[in-house]
């Protein structure tokens, strides 16, 4: 059955081989699959598009294989996000790519990371890049005890409370998206800009792109068609969004559309 309301068309075309997986994730990875339109080959072959890891490093000889056949090499955690907003999501993201070492990266066991601001998907994107790279989440910032806050604004009362703790750092996601690509912690002052300042940045940057193409279109004498003026965001399906804080109980169970909706004023 496709459960979730999936349908046949969310995996067609792509043709899977699944390695390192127990009896159990197997039988419901397989069954999300092939209900919605995949197709088992069983075998790594040139056939095979998708290759589907669980408890596989990022240099074992088969990611190594997959990857120079340019095969598509992800975690089942792409089918389960896949499965759950009825498209294939963008398997390029950093959550979908296998460990480099399963027990995380070097030194983040003592991490403990807050979050304040992100809601809904962007939020458990956020937690589960937290716990890829081997650190722990914290719900409520303990000062004594939270090494970092990731912001998406500069506001709040755990933003207030973390300025007057001198040992923790804030931060933005993409310290943690660019710490689980390099596989090491990198320094934070680098990330220091809050992830609503960056999107408005870069939604500032499309709309400039976006005007100069227009004209370019109205002067060429052609009528331009719609174009979206939002990037697809690293672990997105094919649909656009800002990410909407909304407060910060977590959304479960997760469902992943990390690229859609419409920004509001967070609550802390």
């Amino acid at each position: 059955m496709t459960g979730g309301g999936s349908t046949p068309e969310t995996f067609a075309g792509v043709r899977f081989l699944l390695l390192g997986f127990d009896p159990f994730d197997e039988h419901q990875v397989r069954s999300k699959l092939v209900d919605c339109g995949g197709v088992d080959v069983a075998h790594y072959s040139p056939n095979c598009t998708h290759v589907i890891v669980d408890k596989i490093v990022y240099d074992d000889p088969v990611c190594v294989a997959a990857r120079n056949d340019a095969k598509t090499l992800v975690t089942a955690l792409w089918v389960h996000h896949s499965f759950d907003v009825r498209l294939p999501v963008d398997p390029a993201s950093i959550i979908y790519r296998p460990l480099r070492d399963l027990n995380g990266i070097p030194d983040a066991k003592g991490l403990i990371v807050c979050l304040t601001g992100y809601q809904r998907q962007d939020r458990d994107d956020i937690m589960t890049m937290i716990g890829l790279m081997g650190a722990k989440f914290s719900k409520p910032l303990v000062a004594n005890k939270v090494t970092h806050l990731v912001c998406y604004k500069f506001e709040g009362e755990k933003y207030e409370l973390a300025k007057k703790i001198p040992k923790m750092k804030l931060v933005n996601h993409h310290w943690l998206e660019d710490c689980l690509r390099d596989w090491q912690l990198l320094p934070e002052d680098k990330y220091k800009t809050s992830g609503y300042e960056l999107e408005m940045m870069e939604a500032e940057a499309r709309d400039s792109e976006d005007e100069a193409e227009n004209t370019f279109v109205k002067q060429a004498g052609v009528r331009s068609m719609y174009k979206s003026p939002h990037n697809i965001k690293a672990g997105s399906p094919t649909t656009p969004r800002l990410p909407i804080p909304e407060g910060e109980m977590p959304n479960v169970p997760l469902v992943f559309n990390n690229a859609i909706g419409n920004l509001s004023v967070p609550r802390n």
